[in-house]
This record gives C-alpha cells, sequence and structure tokens, in this order.
C-alpha cells in the first residue's frame, strides 16, 4: 500500500508540470492549424489553466473525503 501511494504521488508529481509545459510547446503547431494571432494563443494558455483552477478545489475536496481515515 505504502508503495503505491508512493508512485502515484511520484507519477502525478511529474505529470502536473509536464502536461503544463506541454501546451506551451503546442502553441506553434496551433497557431499555425487555426491560423491564431498572439492574443488568441494567449487564451488558449489562459484557459487552459484556468480550467486546471476550477476542478482544483473540487479534486481536493474528493481527495479529503475518500483519503486516509484517521
Amino acid at each position: 500500500m505504502r508503495r503505491s501511494a508512493l508512485l502515484t504521488t511520484t507519477i502525478a508529481s511529474f505529470l502536473t508540470p509536464f502536461a503544463a509545459s506541454s501546451v506551451n510547446i503546442a502553441l506553434p503547431a496551433i497557431a499555425k492549424e487555426f491560423s491564431m494571432d498572439a492574443i488568441t494563443l494567449n487564451w488558449v494558455t489562459t484557459s487552459y489553466l484556468l480550467s486546471i483552477a476550477v476542478f482544483l478545489l473540487p479534486s481536493g475536496r474528493m481527495a479529503d473525503m475518500r483519503g486516509r481515515k484517521k
């Protein structure tokens, strides 16, 4: 149990910054595909970060409810 918790935490710690930076890496391809300017591309990044922020609090609450019991 302890090892699986460590593995899950390690993977989540890696994937969070990786997912955020992968959006930035994809911006030139998105701009080319959809003919977007820099201001519109800023909305792509902002909407991605906003969606993360919106789901962060409910996810934390669910983790507290399902998490370790005292």
